[in-house]
């Protein structure tokens, strides 16, 4: 077997079991697709911030605070980390030009070497660059939650839909 394939069936196996059977789950035991989308999107949105090590507590107080279902947004929030990773950069380099400092070719080789070239500074540095990229990653989510929560009620619907139905089918 190919390690192409390997890796697909993996990453397949992993979105199965570790998202779909428990979205699956919260369906049928009585959550809303209103509910459950609201929820997945806020963590959809939550988990790309360019806050690494955050997420998480704040998947856990935005779910308290705005009464979601706490485990269907930390399997968003577990979902988006790979994309998570891949947006901190466009997330800076957007925040950086909005406010006047644009970050010319931020890699993590740069952010890397500055932190080489003096610890506080180089922190000082990343720290301006991931407040900047915190902003932009803010707007985008404020933007963004309400038509991802519009798309993931139709598509949870029409699981809730299909499991109702074979569940009538089975009978």
């Amino acid at each position: 077997m190919e390690i192409l394939e390997k890796i697909r069936l993996s990453v397949k196996h992993t979105v199965t079991h570790r998202v779909l059977v428990p979205l699956r789950t919260l369906l049928r035991q009585g959550l809303t697709p209103s509910k459950l989308a609201w929820s997945f999107a806020v963590g959809l949105l939550i988990g790309s911030s360019p806050l690494l090590g955050f997420c998480t507590w704040i998947c856990l107080i935005a779910a308290s605070v705005l009464r979601l279902n706490q485990l269907a947004i930390q399997i968003a929030n577990y979902a988006i980390y790979p994309l998570q990773v891949l947006l901190i950069v466009p997330y800076i380099e957007l925040g950086s030009s909005w406010f006047g400092k644009k970050a010319e070719g931020v890699t993590f080789e740069k952010l890397q070497a500055s932190i080489d070239a003096g610890l506080l500074e180089g922190l000082k540095e990343i720290g301006l660059l991931m407040l900047q990229g915190g902003a932009a990653w803010l707007v985008v989510a404020l933007i963004l939650v309400y038509p991802m929560k519009v798309i993931l009620e139709k598509i949870f619907s029409k699981m809730l839909t299909r499991m109702q139905h074979l569940e009538k089918a089975e009978q």
